[in-house]
């Protein structure tokens, strides 16, 4: 699987969620504080009432907000913007906002969080005894980043299992990759997107041309919390038939539709798109786009339901206010916050991949008979298909006989004939515990009396855990 790499600094960035730019300073205001009531009052999504906006300092009025308004003074915007502009060490993972304190979004395969035992869903409750609920991710940032070799000790929630650890991580420098690609078995074409950063869309089209000639598409948005909403606007312009992007709501509350992006290229076949309960943001415009134009479908779990846009406010004191100021909708108007979007096939967690690979493979044997499905093979099973002639092959390589791991790639067969009339079929090597696979057999086949085939046939099948 080749990888485009870039540094993983980019992340926090764009985790301004959806759309950032900064907004010169009124000469008509006197003070940051001043400066904070004016934008909200102007910009803010919902009406604030004149009492909240009596408090005396920005931390306090900000507090009154949605959690992903912010107010950050100089210093701590001064520091986020200081590591931004050298190179990134961290400790792997991607974050957004949580009520006991900083979520995992995802965690870099073999980075150092991972090494440390760090999964996504958890929540960080302190770092280095400081605790950072209520904190916003550019200040979690600050945070979790330092020097080289120098440990940072996190307090953690975990979900799953009800448990409170404490985990302490090496920090190291970080390269992220942002897009992945590979070719599945059956000629399928994957594509999995981390963000929706400057350099997405050029991946995403450098992609799609590495892949070109595949039989359809799975486009990964699993974990991606978001990004830039004109990269959205632009990768939506991939997929095919997809003329609109979002509908974009501010505190007006009246509707104004944005466009996709058309692009040179494609994604032609068949499309499929894995989101979870960590896709959010850009990943849900995307995915409600796709959804409502019937432009592909949607496998997973209901997703995270952060439908908001933020806007960065530069104050006179160098201090910055990140305020709501709209929400997005699907194209035709159906609410994503604090919603989220429903697939269209909902799957157990961890089982996305598998389900969209299974249903593009099957759409290919439309023609063939299914022998049915086994459960709980053993992991060195091997196949046998009776038929009911003997059988004359001069050529076992040309019967074209194949062994798919769903989510995965090819496995390679040994073939022989067996008492005249029976295809014995061993895969090359063991097979994955608890993985499913399709094994196809085309009409290749033919008779001592030269009859062939009618049909092609497959058959479905699961490994024992």
């Amino acid at each position: 699987m080749r990888k485009s790499v870039r540094n993983f600094l980019i992340l926090f960035i764009f985790l301004f969620p959806l759309a950032i730019s900064a907004w010169n300073v009124s000469a008509n205001t006197n003070s940051a504080l001043d400066q904070v009531r004016q934008y909200i009052r102007e910009y803010y999504v919902d009406q604030v009432s004149e009492e909240i906006l009596k408090e005396p300092t920005p931390q306090e009025i900000v507090q009154h907000l949605d959690q992903y308004s912010a107010y950050m003074t100089a210093e701590e915007y001064q520091q986020f913007l200081d590591s931004v502009n050298m190179e990134f060490v961290g400790i792997g993972i991607e974050i957004g906002e949580d009520p006991g304190g900083i979520k995992v979004l995802s965690v870099l395969k073999d980075g150092p969080a991972a090494k440390a035992g760090l999964l996504a869903g958890d929540v960080i409750t302190e770092v280095d005894g400081q605790s950072v609920s209520g904190h916003v991710q550019e200040q979690a940032t600050i945070l979790l980043t330092g020097q080289e070799g120098t440990t940072v000790q996190l307090k953690v929630f975990r979900l799953s299992t009800n448990e409170e650890l404490t985990l302490n991580v090496t920090r190291e420098k970080i390269d992220w990759p942002n897009v992945e690609f590979a070719k599945l078995a059956g000629n399928i074409g994957y594509i999995r997107l981390y963000s929706f950063d400057n350099e997405s869309v050029k991946d995403m089209e450098q992609a799609i041309r590495c892949l070109s000639g595949v039989k359809g598409w799975i486009f990964d948005l699993r974990d991606n919390p978001g990004g830039y909403v004109d990269a959205a606007q632009q990768i939506l312009g991939f997929f095919p038939n997809v003329s609109k992007a979002f509908q974009l709501r501010d505190r007006s509350n009246q509707p104004k539709l944005y466009a996709s992006i058309p692009q040179s290229i494609k994604m032609k076949g068949p499309i499929s798109v894995l989101v979870n309960s960590l896709s959010a943001s850009a990943s849900e415009m995307l995915a409600a786009a796709v959804k409502d134009q019937r432009a592909a479908t949607l496998y997973g779990q209901q997703t995270f339901g952060k439908g908001s846009m933020q806007q960065i406010f530069e104050l006179s004191d160098g201090s910055v206010l990140k305020l709501t100021v709209a929400r997005f909708f699907s194209p035709s108007g159906t609410r994503i916050h604090d919603v989220g979007v429903k697939p269209n096939v909902v799957t157990a967690v961890n089982k996305e991949l598998a389900a969209a690979h299974h249903d593009l493979i099957v759409k290919q044997l439309d023609a063939y008979q299914s022998l049915g499905k086994l459960r709980n093979v053993p992991i060195n099973k091997m196949f046998t298909i009776k038929f009911s002639r003997h059988l004359s092959i001069s050529d076992i390589s040309k019967l074209g006989i194949k062994l798919y791991e769903l989510g995965g790639q090819e496995i390679p067969v040994t073939v022989k004939v067996n008492k005249g009339t029976e295809l014995m079929i061993k895969p090359n090597r063991l097979l994955t515990k608890g993985s499913s696979y399709i094994l196809v057999v085309p009409p290749t086949v033919k008779s001592k009396e030269g009859i062939a085939m009618k049909k092609g046939l497959f058959l479905e099948f699961s490994v024992a855990k």
